[in-house]
């Protein structure tokens, strides 16, 4: 075993020598190769260094030529510039010392002629001297010919040169008022035109009377009921007096209150409608209708209103509007009037290009001081105003609303407007009711503002108080004096007489020559 143990080692001892020797003999060749390869990649190093030196070095050269070239060139561009400018110099010179050689010629000129000048001035003043001295001379003589001093002389030349410029001023004053009468005339009959023509004409309306209408004339019978029981009753209930006469299929209510005769009337149509007419269902029927008579004038101002285009319109104000529908103004009724007098006014404001809300709500508030229960004095329009202000409306809607009356000034163009549609539809056939006698006062208030005028020595009213004629003395009253005449009269009718529409002033001025043959 151990000749076997000592083999085995000795085997593995040659195989360990065998195999260091063939690693070191690898190695040495691995390093020899690899040597080969080191110096190989050396030697090409150096090549290429030696390249790349070679081809810096030509490119230093290349880049030194170049800014060799550059600086040469720069340098005669340099040297040239300085050359320019040294010839832009001298010639600047030279033209200096040309315009120094001008100015000193110039001045030797100007010095000359001021020596010239002052000699010529001098010979003018004395002249002068001269001339103002022959002045006074000419004018202390003409003094003593014309026996008036030079202020005398001057202020009767202002005088009559005043009198030709008011003459001159009064012809064209009139010209242009002629022509501006004329161009308003024709644009307000077209604006008018226009709205009238977008308005439905109402129509008049009894001021104490209203009628029922029946199915048939039996049932006038049943209305006035077994010995009258029924008519009784119901004027009894109402306050309304029945009128039931041989008109056909109708009967009349009469009454100055315009609520009972409302109520009256419904009243009226609801009975004919249930069948029962009697002294109870009488009473029953006129109750409720009174009771529902609060909802139905809401209704009515809502549904105005709304017509209308007002949106946040007061209740209180919602009630007065409604409550119109029962009055009358002139034979008119008075929400009729309102709602026209508001639609005319914003037809106007349209022609002139002008926004018709605050027209709306003026116009179809301004009639609420007729209905409103205020137990004071106030003028209806001014309590239109006044309570319109206290329930919320704008500060404008009252001063227009309040414009409306005759003794307050127009102050805004929607108030002009919303005073002549007002006049417009008061102005119908048959809306004034005015008896002779104011008509007579107004005629002869008129022809006295224009006696009290001096120089006037008769005036006369025509045309129903549309135009005044006046006629002036020629010896008091010139022809310039005439245009101002007309207009001081008509400011005054205007300041003090309450009139429809508009008056015609005319004023007249003649020379008569009489003579006789004989």
């Amino acid at each position: 075993m151990d000749l076997i143990l000592a083999i085995v080692i000795a085997v593995i001892a040659l195989l360990a020598g065998a195999e260091y020797l063939f690693h070191r003999t690898f190695i040495r060749r691995k390093k020899a190769e690899a040597e080969g390869r080191a110096r190989a990649l050396v030697d090409d190093a150096e090549r290429q260094v030696e390249l790349r030196l070679k081809e810096l070095e030509i490119e230093a050269r290349e880049k030194a030529d170049a800014t060799e070239a550059a600086f040469e060139q720069e340098i005669r561009k340099k040297r040239a510039d300085l050359q320019a400018a040294r010839r832009q110099q001298e010639d600047q010179e030279r033209l200096l010392e040309r315009k120094a050689a001008l100015l000193g010629q110039k001045q030797s000129e100007v010095e000359s002629k001021e020596s010239a000048l002052a000699e010529r001035e001098a010979a003018q003043n004395a002249r002068q001297k001269e001339f103002q001295a022959l002045v006074e001379e000419q004018r202390a003589r003409l003094e003593r010919l014309a026996g008036m001093s030079a202020q005398q002389a001057k202020r009767e030349l202002m005088r009559e040169m005043e009198s030709q410029a008011r003459q001159e001023a009064a012809t064209i004053l009139k010209r242009v008022e002629d022509e501006t009468r004329e161009r308003a005339a024709s644009d307000s009959r077209r604006i008018l035109g226009a709205a009238l023509q977008r308005v439905p004409v109402g129509q008049i309306v009894d001021l104490a009377c209203s009628l029922v209408t029946l199915p048939n004339d039996e049932m006038k019978g049943r209305i006035i009921g077994r010995e009258g029981r029924n008519i009784r009753a119901l004027e009894m209930a109402t306050g309304m007096d029945l009128i039931v006469d041989d008109t056909p299929g109708a009967i009349l209510l009469s009454g100055f209150d315009p609520l009972r005769r409302e109520i009256a009337r419904v009243s009226i149509e609801r009975l004919v409608e249930d069948g029962r007419i009697h002294p109870g269902r009488i009473e029953e029927v006129v109750q409720k209708v009174r009771e529902e008579l609060d909802q139905i004038i809401f209704q009515t101002g809502e549904t105005a209103a709304f017509e209308m285009g007002i949106v946040s319109l007061p209740e209180q104000l919602v009630r007065l509007v409604g409550k119109m529908k029962y009055f009358m103004i002139s034979g008119y009724n008075l929400l009729q009037h309102c709602r026209e007098t508001a639609v005319l006014a914003c037809s106007m404001a349209a022609e002139l290009e002008l926004s018709g809300d605050l027209l709306k709500r003026a116009g179809l508030l301004h009639g609420i001081g007729w209905v409103a229960d205020s137990g004071s004095d106030t003028p209806p329009l001014i309590l239109s105003s006044e309570i319109a202000g206290r329930l919320g409306e704008s500060p404008k809607v009252v001063q227009v609303i309040r414009s409306l009356h005759p003794s307050e000034t127009e102050t805004s163009v929607e108030a002009a407007l919303l005073r002549m549609a007002r006049k417009i539809s008061l102005s119908r056939p048959g809306m004034r009711r005015e008896n002779m006698e104011i008509w007579m006062s107004r005629m002869r208030d008129l022809e006295q503002v224009a006696m009290s005028f001096p120089g006037v020595s008769r005036a006369y009213a025509m045309r129903s108080g549309k135009e005044l004629r006046v006629l002036v003395e020629t010896d008091k009253v010139a022809d310039a004096d005439v245009l101002w005449l007309s207009k001081d009269i008509a400011s005054k009718i205007e300041r003090d007489i309450n009139y429809p529409g508009q008056v015609r002033v005319n004023v007249i001025r003649e020379t008569r020559a009489v003579d006789f043959a004989k």
